[in-house]
């Protein structure tokens, strides 16, 4: 009896960690890019269970450390050695170089960063920066047209389409809404067909 019982005991956590792992809302972290790849959670929280779970990125006293509270216990992980937080809503906060970086596109090729800065414009707004990573593992760097074409400088169909499809920075974070995805994508799926 005692056997089935443990048995049935590791069926039944498998399922649950299965479930979570399969789930877009099943929050954790992602220890390396890798993890992110193949959607490997480390710390996972099925999210209706969030009131006994929570993810502090910027802790008062440890900025540099992320707190995840966890069934009344708290794990301290220092920042550099996580790749990305992901958030019950489905929001993918990626760690690098000591910062955070709001993942607008988790799923695509050349991911865009959305940080909204602390400093205002001259007409009032806080300024909103834009940031991308040729891959998941990938180093993120400021979203502009020199630095996407020397990123990709070996793929000369997408630099020659780049400088037919983008005319300013500014353009390099539209989002196409025909194939649903960041401009940039579709221009570099593009590259890949013609």
């Amino acid at each position: 009896m005692k056997i089935l019982f443990t048995k049935i005991s590791a069926g039944l956590l498998m399922l649950s960690a299965t479930t979570c792992f399969s789930q877009n809302e099943c929050c954790g972290i992602y220890l390396k890019a890798n993890d992110y790849i193949s959607h490997k959670l480390s710390y996972p929280a099925d999210c209706e269970r969030l009131n006994k779970y929570k993810i502090t990125t910027d802790p008062i006293f440890q900025p540099d450390k992320i707190a995840i509270r966890q069934d009344g216990v708290t794990y301290r992980i220092p920042k550099d050695s996580i790749y990305a937080v992901k958030n019950c809503d489905g929001s993918i906060i990626r760690m690098y170089a000591g910062s955070e970086y709001p993942l607008l596109n988790p799923e695509e090729t050349i991911m865009i960063y959305k940080v909204l800065g602390g400093s205002e414009s001259n007409d009032g707004f806080n300024k909103t920066k834009y940031y991308f990573s040729k891959d998941a593992q990938g180093k993120i760097e400021d979203l502009t047209i020199a630095k996407i074409k020397a990123a990709f400088s070996g793929n000369r169909k997408f630099l020659d389409l780049v400088d037919l499809e983008f005319h300013s920075d500014a353009e390099l974070s539209a989002y196409d809404n025909i194939n649903k995805k960041m401009k940039i994508n579709s221009v570099l799926e593009k590259s890949f067909t013609e």
